[in-house]
């Protein structure tokens, strides 16, 4: 069912826009005190996604461009709190066949998350590494996608002008009817199309899902929520679209999976 604004305290926008802030944003240090460029690390060196990326934040005023779209991602996305927020991990594309047409760019996704809860999380699991992609196992983005310990927000910016209202749900439900159909549960799929039954789709329209922790899922609409449907069944499958062993973007999650490798990384140590 819907939850009211009574029920669970949400900003009624979500704050993932640049912002000014002033402080030292210098590189980070080793214990010595010597400067270690982020580009050293070897998680961080190039891979074969061009369109993906992952980095450690640094600032909060930046805007991070997803190359394959050019659309531009805050690097920090606040919506259960107004400080400690959510960071950016990665993004990529979401390509998709549309109207017969040849593979498009539909829109760019990127993860936020929790950097303390989400490198506890990794550390608790004694995060292992594929050695095929360098990224966490499955295991890992599994424990991610069930957590509700860590906050996190899935955020789409539609790059193709073609999109609209019914195509975008048709692609969206064709990957979370079968897992929830199984589950014995798509009472809230119908409740969770609802909420774009008055969207005017166009490009660079931002969409934003955040993981409650009741795992309830808050959607947001250009940074105005619009509802919030009371599904953790639902919550998760929507972030295994992204994150589970059949993802939509697979460059999407190289980068999210680098970018969390990074976060349980401590410079210091180094």
């Amino acid at each position: 069912m819907f939850m009211t604004r009574s029920d669970v305290k949400v900003p009624e926008r979500c704050r993932c826009s640049a912002f000014s802030v002033s402080g030292d944003h210098s590189l980070p240090t080793t214990a010595s005190g010597r400067k270690f460029p982020l580009l050293a690390l070897p998680l961080l060196g190039p891979f074969a996604s061009i369109s993906a990326m992952s980095h450690l934040p640094q600032s909060r005023n930046r805007l991070k461009k997803e190359q394959g779209t050019g659309m531009d991602f805050p690097e920090e996305c606040c919506v259960l709190t107004d400080k400690n927020c959510p960071v950016l991990t990665g993004f990529g594309v979401r390509n998709k066949k549309l109207m017969g047409m040849k593979n498009i760019k539909v829109y760019a996704v990127g993860l936020y998350v929790d950097p303390k809860a989400a490198k506890n999380l990794l550390n608790s699991k004694q995060a292992g590494i594929s050695a095929k992609s360098g990224i966490p196992e499955q295991a890992i983005f599994d424990d991610l996608v069930k957590s509700n310990d860590v906050e996190k927000s899935l955020r789409m910016v539609i790059s193709f002008g073609g999109v609209n209202q019914k195509n975008f749900w048709s692609a969206l439900q064709e990957r979370l009817e079968p897992p929830m159909k199984k589950a014995g549960d798509v009472g809230p799929m119908q409740e969770f199309g609802a909420l774009f039954d008055d969207i005017k789709f166009k490009k660079g329209l931002q969409l934003n899902f955040t993981s409650g922790k009741d795992g309830a899922l808050i959607t947001q609409v250009d940074n105005k929520q619009v509802g919030i449907v009371k599904s953790p069944l639902l919550t998760r499958t929507l972030f295994d679209v992204y994150l589970g062993r059949d993802p939509v973007s697979p460059g999407a999650k190289e980068s999210i999976g680098r970018g969390l490798m990074n976060l349980a990384i401590d410079v210091n140590d180094v």
